[in-house]
């Protein structure tokens, strides 16, 4: 029997795992995928024809120390290293594919906003190391959960079959919506309770990034940010930004896809051809020459995106909302995740709040 099963191995629930870990709990870690992270992904590149290794974020890249008090204070406490986003140069500006792009100054879309070096993959290794072993369980997903009266009954998909844990508290650090499409609930949740679960967006679910690196950073030389913005019907991405390292020679640009999910996937064969052939329309003959492309579509991800997220939400999606805050089950089960923050939700940020916040209901 464990006292408490954490399901979702992201930073809110390796935050809320590290947290118990003080007063010793007998706690257990699950986690559908073989990684852990969620939609945090920083993979390490060693481009052809370079001396330097480059870490790229394929989900979230930026952290606000100034407005996100336990993001910094979490960075400070594994010795992350931070560095600002460079945001230096003309940005770009192009709301017709057969016009000219517009150059201007941009002093606002990365004010006070950082990078981690190494990728915000170290936030998750930082936490993750901190676990023993046998507290994690990578590639359990969860399929059922049971109210036993005095306990929970879980039961998980492994690669050797079915498996069945029981536990005092189970707390869910999963996007509610995810949760809703693929989870049995015995008894079911409240109708209203459901519903909420279903219309919460899961943040980034319908999204898509591509990572380009080159030889050098031409485009600084050239006296361009690496910023573009492409607003027009069509365009491959909808905005670029400069990925580069804090150190070392090797450079890198990443984008966000404008084409939808389901345009991606059926030509998905042409996108890399696609996206180069649009940076060397703004950025000249350089930018045609990538040592390596990577694409990330985390709409076709199982453990992130449903058919309801296939849609990305027009503006940032409200979240916090109070019954994804409160215990269910008779103080026995507890949403967790960025989703259920009632301020920073969808960022990093907003990941800790609500571990803090669960973290608290469960000690009390």
């Amino acid at each position: 029997m464990l006292a408490i099963a954490v399901v979702g191995a992201g930073l809110s629930g390796l935050a809320l795992a590290d947290r118990l870990l003080e007063s010793h709990r007998d706690i257990a870690v699950f986690e559908a995928r073989g990684r852990c992270g969620g939609r945090i992904l920083s993979h390490t590149l060693n481009p052809p024809s370079t001396a330097d290794d480059i870490a790229v974020d394929l989900g979230p890249a930026w952290v606000w120390p100034g407005q996100q008090p336990r993001i910094a204070a979490l960075a400070k406490r594994l010795g992350l290293e931070l560095f600002r986003q460079w945001d230096q140069g003309h940005s770009l500006y192009q709301a017709d594919p057969n016009a000219m792009p517009q150059r201007f100054t941009d002093t606002e879309t990365h004010a006070d906003a950082w990078r981690i070096k190494g990728g915000c993959g170290q936030l998750v290794a930082g936490l993750a190391q901190g676990l023993p072993d046998p507290m994690l369980h990578l590639q359990h997903q969860l399929l059922r959960l049971t109210d036993c009266g005095t306990h929970i009954g879980l039961e998980f998909k492994t690669g050797q079959g079915l498996a069945h844990y029981q536990a005092r508290q189970v707390v869910l650090a999963v996007p509610p919506r995810l949760l809703s499409d693929s989870v049995i609930f015995e008894p079911a949740l409240a109708p209203n309770l459901r519903q909420l679960m279903q219309d919460t967006p899961t943040w980034m679910a319908g999204h898509a990034k591509a990572l380009l690196v080159y030889r050098e950073a031409f485009w600084r030389r050239q006296g361009y940010s690496g910023n573009a913005w492409l607003h027009y019907p069509g365009a491959v991405l909808a905005e670029v930004y400069d990925a580069c390292p804090a150190h070392g020679e090797s450079a890198a640009l990443f984008g966000f896809f404008g084409l939808p999910s389901a345009l991606r996937a059926s030509h998905r064969d042409h996108l890399e051809a696609w996206i180069v052939q649009q940076l060397a329309r703004l950025f000249g003959a350089e930018a045609a020459h990538p040592l390596q492309a990577i694409i990330q579509d985390w709409s076709a991800e199982a453990f992130t995106a449903t058919r309801l997220d296939q849609m990305p939400p027009a503006s940032h999606p409200a979240y916090g909302h109070r019954p994804l805050r409160l215990d269910h089950w008779q103080d026995k089960l507890y949403f967790c995740g960025t989703e259920t923050a009632q301020t920073h939700g969808g960022y990093l940020e907003g990941a800790l709040e609500a571990s803090e916040r669960v973290f608290t209901a469960l000690t009390l």
